[in-house]
């Protein structure tokens, strides 16, 4: 593709994808794994890297906040990477490399225009890796970086769910089917599929708005989405489920929070 020639080696290879994807990479997938993914700041000047390292982030599962400018990200990130140019010793570093951020920082060095010229930092970081660096041993690094600051990740473990018993009901996962135990059988879209599995994943648990967004569209177009776009989804549930409308008993609206689903559940694997 023109003008990609200046892209390092070692991150992946979008040449043959339309501009587009560069512009606009694909969001996590939505889905109960989306609620807890991890929001990774991306703080790289140049835009195509930038673009191709938040498309592979995307791609394993993290939520990424890219820019430039680090006043510009939000300070909720569970850790910042950091792709700087090689510079002298005695140039003058940005004042967000002069101390350490309050949360891990990975940085990532692009090769220097001359040898022994790496980025001077005012802070030692929880990882540094120079560009290019293979796409697993990134992930990993980041994975390790998360794991030691004791940030929740969400991996591939155990299978998932096929089927979900709760207070007379089973939800068949596959085929997106609510069946009661007096036969009623009830066909769900997918956004009342995936907001009701989020809350039979966790029972009795308090799940915020942003949560079960983020398990229905998604961790970054959630953040696009109108919070009263959640009734809908959860209006549907509960009138599926029998529920009285003022007065629910199996969802419970936990005010200015988000629901809870108030059942004991048996998950079929």
């Amino acid at each position: 593709m023109p003008g990609c020639a200046a892209v390092p080696p070692g991150v992946p290879d979008v040449s043959k994808r339309p501009a587009a994807a560069l512009a606009d990479p694909p969001r996590a997938e939505a889905g109960v794994d989306a609620i807890f993914a991890p929001r990774l700041g991306l703080l790289d000047s140049n835009p195509v890297t930038r673009a191709l390292l938040v498309e592979l982030l995307y791609d394993k599962g993290f939520d990424v906040v890219a820019g430039t400018d680090p006043a510009a990200l939000p300070s909720a990130v569970d850790a910042l990477i950091l792709a700087v140019d090689g510079m002298p010793q005695h140039a003058r570093r940005p004042s967000w490399l002069l101390e350490k951020p309050a949360v891990p920082v990975i940085v990532l060095d692009r090769p220097p225009v001359l040898p022994g010229l790496a980025t001077p930092l005012g802070f030692v970081p929880d990882a540094r890796l120079d560009l290019p660096v293979p796409p697993r041993k990134l992930v990993a690094t980041i994975r390790q970086v998360l794991r030691r600051a004791r940030v929740p990740i969400t991996e591939a473990g155990d299978a998932p769910a096929c089927a979900y018993r709760f207070d007379g009901w089973t939800l068949h996962v596959s085929e997106r089917r609510l069946q009661s135990t007096a036969g009623r059988t009830v066909s769900l879209g997918r956004q009342e599929c995936e907001a009701l599995k989020a809350l039979l994943s966790f029972p009795r648990q308090v799940l915020t708005r942003e949560q079960l967004s983020m398990a229905i569209w998604g961790a970054r177009k959630s953040r696009d989405i109108s919070p009263r776009m959640l009734d809908g989804p959860i209006r549907r549930l509960r009138r599926h489920l029998g529920e009285d409308v003022r007065f629910p008993r199996l969802i419970r609206t936990v005010v200015g929070i988000g629901y809870r689903l108030d059942a004991d559940v048996d998950i079929i694997r």
